[in-house]
């Protein structure tokens, strides 16, 4: 596969591309990434829609994170690669006006499952109320579960190595947190 991302720097300005897997090696290379969050309000409660990695992800393999997350390829729109990626993934159907960017951040995190792997990415955060039917790829996503966000973060502290890095710095983020629950 050659799949090309975009790589940045911390302003988000292009500075060329790689390769997905070159811009994943060693300490990685800073690149474009977002990350999906879809959220349900059921009975007064407010739940996140989580996946489970499947197990050929190259990196955070088989670990629990948000809803959907990709890297962006050359002359992606933000919205339309979110749009796109949960079909791709999860087998749901969105439309971008049912989207919205909250904020981006740049963060680094090895894999320390998959020695010699890591994240380097400037993540745009995106969020998005949606409830209906979810319809996993299994090559991109092994499970989900809706769950609410104390209940999330009570797992997190039980049992931390099986969430991905990014996906608990966002659900600390004061901006992400007064998004989905005001």
């Amino acid at each position: 596969m050659n799949r090309q991302v975009v790589l940045v720097d911390e302003q988000d300005m292009e500075l060329g591309t790689a390769d997905i897997y070159e811009a994943h090696k060693g300490k990685g290379l800073k690149h474009r990434a977002l990350s999906v969050f879809l959220y349900r309000i059921t009975k007064g409660k407010t739940e996140l829609l989580l996946q489970k990695r499947a197990e050929g992800k190259p990196v955070f393999k088989s670990m629990w994170g948000n809803s959907c997350c990709t890297n962006l390829r050359p002359g992606d729109e933000y919205l339309a690669r979110a749009v796109s990626r949960l079909d791709e993934e999860m087998g749901i159907k969105i439309n971008e006006d049912q989207l919205r960017i909250l904020y981006r951040f740049s963060y680094e995190a090895p894999d320390t499952v998959t020695t010699g792997w890591a994240e380097n990415e400037l993540d745009t955060v995106i969020v998005g109320q949606w409830e209906g039917e979810v319809r996993l790829n299994t090559e991109e996503a092994s499970d989900y579960k809706w769950i609410e966000l104390t209940e999330l973060r009570e797992e997190i502290v039980k049992n931390p190595e099986i969430y991905t890095p990014w996906l608990k710095m966002i659900i600390n983020d004061p901006r992400f947190v007064k998004h989905i629950y005001g």
